[in-house]
């Protein structure tokens, strides 16, 4: 079969060269994205040794940095680097080269707080990494209440803030108490003090079951079921975890 037509020649000539395009340029879509995938597959072990004498861990793989200074701590903070070996997110190792925090946020610190990795991504926001090396809150919050005070009255409640709102996760990341509070305070358990506006502090429980209306001008902490509190008034009142409130005479 022969074709005379020119115009016929240039247009399957066009097609070919159309669908040939679009076939390498599927080819470099899905390379792409392996490449992407493969950047951020997480690792358990990175290779080389440590290096007692100058506390370091000697790192042959190019894909992370090279010599990963310990400081005289147990764990180090490691880079990942680019194609040029310019570094990039972190992560944390240990002595025996074991990757404690995937290598996949801005930064980090070496030393969890009541069992803890706090990490920040590139718009600072804040996550949890528990100390088995499991994402348990990725970032998104503002800030991450890791207080000793607070966990000490009820250790399965951390306070979170996000927008200007605070509330309450558990240590698994889940939402006991939403964010829609301006300042919220653990007063024992089961019991949070909230504030509805400056100077007016009510009292509820993890639920939001409201226990007591906003009439105090602060938050407290219950001691043996009570804690004594002001009004606007300038009194001082006894709250009890029960919600009743007694005037507090001298």
């Amino acid at each position: 079969m022969s074709i005379n037509n020119p115009y016929k020649i240039v247009g399957i000539v066009a097609i070919i060269v159309f669908i040939s395009g679009s076939c390498q340029g599927q080819d470099s879509t899905k390379a792409a994205k392996i490449a992407t995938e493969e950047t951020i597959l997480p690792i358990s072990q990175l290779q080389g040794k440590y290096n007692a004498a100058e506390d370091i861990w000697e790192n042959p793989d190019t894909a992370y940095e090279q010599f990963i200074r310990f400081d005289g701590e147990n764990l180090a903070i490691f880079y990942r680097t680019d194609a040029g070996g310019e570094l990039g997110t972190v992560g944390i190792v240990d002595k025996i080269g074991k990757v404690i925090v995937q290598p996949n946020y801005f930064s980090t610190s070496t030393k969890p707080r009541t069992g803890f990795f706090e990490v920040q991504d590139s718009q600072q926001r804040v996550g949890l990494i528990n100390v088995s090396g499991v994402e348990v809150v990725p970032p998104q919050y503002e800030t991450i209440f890791l207080d000793d005070s607070l966990l000490a009255i009820d250790s399965t409640m951390i306070k979170v803030a996000k927008d200007g709102k605070q509330g309450f996760i558990d240590r698994n990341g889940k939402i006991v108490v939403p964010l829609k509070y301006q300042l919220l305070d653990i007063a024992g358990k089961n019991r949070i003090m909230y504030m509805e506006s400056p100077q007016h502090w009510g009292l509820m429980d993890y639920n939001g079951r409201i226990i007591t209306a906003p009439v105090f001008t602060h938050s407290g902490i219950f001691v043996e079921g009570k804690t004594v509190l002001q009004q606007g008034d300038g009194e001082a009142y006894i709250l009890y975890e029960d919600g009743r409130i007694d005037k507090k005479y001298h």
